[in-house]
């Protein structure tokens, strides 16, 4: 579609399924400003690199209310496109389920399931949910539900990006990395993950922050995950992939279940890591055995002796959250909860008594 304004859609009632085949693109938009996608199945592209549904250079497009599954690489790609909004779409079976790519400004992605996304674009890329490539621009993802891919956010050299209540399972959270650009601004708030099942048979981690300058992980509830729930390193140090962490701030969240830290590198001085719950006891994990792990030091079993190595989690609090039905994952606070009224103020959505709750859900 290179003409704007066009809407492509099934007739109601009916549901239109386009093939891809050996297309490099089944369904592109190309240089609009205004299109949609509505209520259709894209499927079966064969091609390295090719995509389903594919914006480019584009503005006011939508993709809603569609099937895009089993394909051989890219499920949606935005490549240089502003004001974009994915919302309600089922998207599986793909090597990635969406690629952002470049600026998108105004980029929203909403309301969709992300699942079994798991196969490889190439030697180094693939398995991943959503995967922001070098995108500049203000993008929000919110309300989604991802599980049984292999990391659910990828962020690679890709800045301000506002991640919110959003619910992942079964697969890492997030990883974060770049080959020389910066990861700045990033926000990943009141969101939950947790363990499930566990994916195909591997561990499953929470998140990988070393390229994460200035970003704010705040408020969110991460249950069961085996080697860590954070897993933070100095990527200006070094490490592959790596960038900035200077600024980052790691508050309010509840970790449970498992291993909450696990600090592979001094950090900078600007980082911090506060205002937590965390609880590792009854934890059937990989190294839910122990509370943190820090490089050169070792592991720690306690918050206290934790605390008196590294001067972070001053503030922390270890015991149980009293979720309202961990099992079922309903992880709001019951009354009694040590979570109620522990936190900074971080965010600015409110919060109910004399300071915020701790972890995703404020006890109204």
């Amino acid at each position: 579609m290179t003409r704007s304004g066009i809407a492509f859609a099934s007739y109601p009632g009916e549901t239109a399924v386009i093939n891809a085949g050996a297309l490099q693109d089944a369904v592109e938009f190309s240089g609009v400003t205004g299109g949609e996608l509505r209520g259709v199945v894209v499927q079966g592209s064969a091609v390295q690199y090719g995509s389903a549904v594919k914006i480019t250079a584009s503005s006011s497009v939508t993709v809603a209310s569609s099937t895009i599954r089993n394909n051989r690489t890219f499920g949606i790609v935005i490549d240089r496109s502003s004001r974009i909004t994915i919302d309600g779409n089922r998207i599986t079976g793909n090597a990635d389920g969406i690629e952002e790519r470049g600026a998108g400004n105004g980029v929203v992605i909403s309301n969709n399931r992300i699942y079994g996304n798991v196969k490889a674009v190439d030697s180094g890329r693939g398995a991943e949910g959503i995967n922001f490539y070098k995108s500049t621009g203000a993008i929000t993802v919110v309300g989604n539900l991802l599980w049984d891919n292999g990391t659910h956010f990828e962020i690679y050299g890709a800045s301000n990006l506002t991640i919110t209540g959003n619910v992942t399972w079964n697969g890492q959270i997030m990883e974060t990395g770049t080959d020389g650009r910066v990861c700045h601004n990033n926000r990943f708030v009141r969101n939950v993950g947790y363990r499930g099942s566990g994916f195909r048979g591997t561990r499953t981690n929470g998140m990988i922050l070393r390229c994460a300058s200035n970003m704010l992980v705040a408020q969110n509830t991460l249950d069961g995950f085996d080697q860590f729930g954070f897993d933070i390193v100095d990527g200006a140090t070094g490490v592959p992939y790596g960038g900035s962490i200077a600024g980052l701030r790691v508050l309010n969240n509840i970790v449970v279940g498992g291993r909450a830290f696990s600090i592979d590198s001094a950090l900078p001085t600007s980082v911090q890591i506060d205002y937590n719950l965390v609880n590792n006891v009854g934890s059937t994990a990989v190294y839910g055995n122990h509370l943190a792990y820090v490089a050169g030091k070792g592991q720690f079993d306690t918050l206290s002796s934790f605390v008196a190595a590294t001067g972070y989690e001053t503030h922390g609090v270890f015991g149980d959250p009293r979720f309202v039905n961990r099992s079922g994952r309903d992880y709001r606070l019951a009354g009694g909860s040590p979570a109620i009224n522990r936190g900074l103020v971080v965010l600015a959505d409110g919060y109910a008594g004399a300071r915020p709750d701790l972890g995703r859900y404020e006890r109204w």
